[in-house]
């Protein structure tokens, strides 16, 4: 941890310190259990997160309660409770380490301090609104519209600079980088906006019906919470049983692979001897035949081995990605595999098509199958011409692109055709049957579709289509 790091822990402690000293909760005597019962209610929204879906940080429903708080109990016991509740649920439900734990209580404490300073200037109470139902459900509850619009503005834009500050000076990153990247992003500001307009309702059902209010409005988060977790449980289980299948077929072609590496260092070899034989009989007329054939077997080795590590790369990359290109560097990965030998290749990519939001990796893993699978079915059709022809479109008014992939193979039977994309089908003996399905699982996860088209003896076509921005959470 940096000087300067340390330097801003002490300060933000200090400075909420101070705050909880002249801030003291009002009507202390009267509303000790109501604090102590919102502290476990806060401390049990700390409780509802998730990872975010980019990996990196959590989401919580922490904010809708600490907000209902403010707004009910005023500014000096919000401060108490919230700072109290968040430091419990860091230590001893995120199991923080101390340091951190401390930091963010301390920066809720300043955050809460001035959202309630706000909320007070634009004329809230300073004990806050409850037991004055007449504002909650009578005429006046047009006035509390604004401050509480300033109320969610000034708690995201201070707790955000906060922690921002602190994440920036622990990880190297620029400070306006952390903000963009880690918070004000379009998924990430929705899934803030909807937990701070679920405040109000919480509000108006405790000033409604009490504490029953508060546990039938936190009962569906509970069972969204669940459903939640669990989706992301599955959405990791789908993402590791992609990378297994493109470890499964990494291992197939790795034979393959090895032997074509050994080719054309053999190749390689070779002329490198011969130049030396040449050298020592001071012969100089085929250098320049020697060295053009080293640079071209080095040249197919260099793209068959980044081929191979754009291939088994695990990470999920999101980024703009060139399909026409993408579809060629695929072609040249797999065109010196014994698999592809005397196979025709009929490329026609439409010139000028956007790039595309998307996984490479991935993507690449759909043509390789789509690949594969033509050549093996063109080699067991006993095909007399085999081609496998790629081509590419743009749809300017849809902002998609449209891939179709076809061979001349014997074709897929009638009876197969609609389980070509179930889990585990295969016609072939020593086949797993995720290849498809996994393809199918991509396209979909980037927001397109693929489907296959088949005709007796006339080979197979698969058409792919994709939406230039993914699904909506990419953009």
């Amino acid at each position: 941890m940096s000087l300067r790091l340390r330097v801003y822990l002490v300060v933000t402690g200090v400075v909420a310190a101070a705050l909880l000293g002249i801030f003291v909760p009002v009507e202390l005597d009267r509303r000790w259990a109501h604090y102590v019962v919102w502290t476990i209610i806060c401390l049990l929204s700390e409780m509802l997160w998730l990872t975010a879906p980019s990996g990196e940080g959590t989401v919580s429903a922490a904010s809708t309660a600490n907000l209902a708080t403010l707004v009910l109990w005023g500014q000096g016991a919000s401060m108490w409770v919230v700072a109290a509740s968040t430091l419990l649920a860091n230590v001893f439900v995120q199991r923080r380490p101390w340091e951190r734990a401390l930091f963010n209580a301390s920066q809720i404490v300043v955050t809460m301090w001035a959202a309630g300073a706000v909320m007070v200037a634009l004329g809230v109470p300073l004990g806050g609104l409850e037991g004055r139902t007449q504002v909650m459900f009578g005429s006046q509850w047009l006035d509390l519209v604004v401050p509480f619009l300033a109320l969610i503005a000034v708690y995201m834009l201070v707790n955000r600079a906060l922690v921002a500050i602190a994440v920036a000076w622990s990880t190297g990153r620029r400070y306006v980088r952390v903000l963009r990247e880690d918070w004000f992003y379009r998924e990430r500001l929705f899934d803030d906006l909807a937990l701070f307009l679920l405040a109000p309702l919480a509000v108006i059902s405790f000033g409604a019906i009490g504490y029953p209010g508060i546990v039938l409005f936190y009962a569906p988060l509970r069972i969204t919470h669940e459903s939640s977790r669990r989706f992301a449980e599955l959405r990791d289980a789908h993402n590791l049983l992609i990378h297994s299948e493109r470890m499964a077929a990494k291992g197939e072609m790795a034979a393959e692979i090895g032997h074509e590496l050994r080719n054309q260092l053999v190749a390689i070899s070779g002329r490198a001897q011969m130049l030396l034989k040449d050298a020592e009989r001071q012969i100089y007329t085929h250098v320049q035949r020697h060295a053009q054939i080293i640079l071209e077997q080095s040249r197919r080795v260099e793209t068959m081995s980044k081929g191979l590590m754009d291939f088994s790369s695990a990470e999920l990359k999101v980024e703009r990605t060139d399909v026409n290109a993408l579809v060629q560097r695929a072609v040249e990965f797999v065109r010196g595999q014994n698999r592809f030998d005397g196979i025709e290749w009929s490329l026609r990519l439409m010139g000028g098509v956007p790039d595309l939001l998307g996984d490479p990796g991935q993507l690449q893993q759909v043509f390789l199958n789509l690949f594969m699978n033509a050549a093996d079915a063109m080699a067991e059709g006993g095909a007399v011409r085999r081609v496998i022809a790629v081509s590419s479109e743009f749809d300017d008014r849809a902002r998609r692109i449209r891939l179709e992939i076809s061979d001349t193979g014997p074709g897929i039977p009638a009876s197969v055709l609609p389980k070509v994309f179930d889990p585990k089908f295969t016609t072939r003996t020593e086949g797993h049957g995720f290849g498809l399905s996994t393809s199918y699982r991509i396209i979909a996860n980037h927001g397109g579709s693929i489907t296959a088209q088949s005709q007796p003896n006339r080979g197979a076509t698969f058409t792919i289509t994709l939406p230039l921005d993914g699904p909506g959470g990419w953009a």
